[in-house]
């Protein structure tokens, strides 16, 4: 039996350049292009002073020295779970990045707010893989909705739990919890809880009480009131409206509180109303509220944006009706926190801020506090 003679396909030069591995050339050019985007990256730390840099080094490695002190723990299942073991490590870590931040302010200020943001970007990419040890941390830095205090940051602020997989990772959620910002939001809902209700029970009061929360998120004020006194939110005896940019956060508000009517036996008046604050700002709002109210949407808003926003939500009361704007003062402690690890920045106003603001609006206003008196609130009278 004859054999055929072995097929030989011949490949152009070229080509075989093409599919086989780069040559040096191709190497090179990659090589350069990475080192590029390496220098243009560390170019833009150019403006972050010198010993602010060396201190932002400095929490990074102190938080990283305690997060590997603590991995040799990890695989024992009851560390970190109990709350007196919880306890010690959240003192540490306070111990370890207090000192650093407090140092870091005095060394940016807080009057150039891009200078934080470098910071950040600074610390993230070195030691960004710590923050990710905590659910809640990573979360308001990589804001996943696009935007910070988004309803889900909100709703973990709510639920007050030590997220985390590991003892480090857990830590850090207490520490931002337990910050005084973390404490001046749960307050505010119960602050709001309680301008509501005063709202429906106003003697004299002959048809149901009209409430309207703009930026609503999560409405955990709303919320508060159905699980201790329903009926004070029964159809009948109050409207709700709720605005808010994002449909997601409209659907979650929507379901918790039909859920927690239900639960209750009570039937709720309530309208959802997607719109973004820009649009409020140009069309106003169609409608009129004994009480109208934004817990934390102001800290994001430009001055100018401030001014028209609130002449809006004051010209949509009724007689007799309330606005109530809350904003964070300029004295919160957890600010530098918040700016370095959270990448969270507010637009901060003192209660002159807000006077300087609003005073002119509506029939007069004063400055109130929820109970940690970081949580300002502008309420102006019809």
């Amino acid at each position: 039996m004859m054999l055929s003679a072995p097929t030989i396909t011949a490949v152009h030069p070229q080509l075989a350049r093409s599919v086989g591995p780069p040559d040096g050339r191709v190497a090179h050019e990659r090589i350069a292009s990475a080192l590029g985007r390496y220098e243009q990256g560390q170019s833009a730390f150019a403006i972050l002073p010198e010993p602010a840099r060396r201190v932002v080094l400095e929490i990074g490695d102190r938080m990283q020295g305690l997060g590997g002190a603590l991995r040799a723990v990890e695989p024992d299942d009851d560390i970190g779970t109990d709350h007196a073991s919880e306890s010690l490590i959240v003192a540490a870590l306070r111990e370890a990045v207090d000192p650093g931040l407090g140092a870091l302010e005095r060394e940016i200020g807080f009057d150039a707010p891009a200078m934080w943001r470098v910071a950040s970007r600074y610390f993230h990419e070195r030691f960004g893989a710590l923050v990710d040890l905590s659910p809640f941390a990573a979360r308001c830095f990589h804001k996943p909705l696009g935007y910070a205090g988004d309803f889900e940051m909100m709703n973990m602020v709510y639920r007050n739990d030590s997220l985390g997989a590991t003892p480090f990772g857990r830590a850090l959620s207490r520490v931002v919890l337990d910050s005084a910002a973390g404490r001046a939001v749960r307050h505010r809902a119960h602050y709001l809880a309680a301008k509501i209700e005063a709202t429906v029970t106003r003697d004299g009061r002959r048809r149901p009480g009209r409430i309207l929360s703009v930026a609503a998120g999560p409405a955990m004020e709303l919320q508060l009131i159905l699980r201790r006194d329903p009926a004070l939110l029964a159809a009948g005896r109050t409207e709700i409206a709720l605005i808010d940019q994002d449909a997601g956060a409209l659907e979650h508000a929507r379901e918790r509180i039909l859920a927690l009517a239900v639960q209750a036996d009570v039937q709720v008046t309530l309208r959802c109303i997607n719109t973004s604050i820009r649009t409020v700002i140009a069309q106003g709002l169609d409608d009129s509220y004994d009480l109208v109210y934004s817990a934390g949407l102001f800290d994001y808003l430009k001055d100018r944006a401030v001014r028209a926003a609130a002449a809006r939500l004051v010209a949509a009361l009724a007689p007799g009706g309330s606005a109530v704007i809350g904003n964070f003062d300029v004295a919160n402690p957890t600010r530098p926190l918040m700016e370095l690890i959270l990448d969270w920045q507010l637009y901060h106003r003192s209660a002159d801020d807000l006077r300087g603001h609003f005073s002119d609006l509506g029939t007069g206003m004063t400055v109130e506090r929820e109970a940690t008196g970081i949580n300002l609130f502008a309420v102006i009278g019809a």
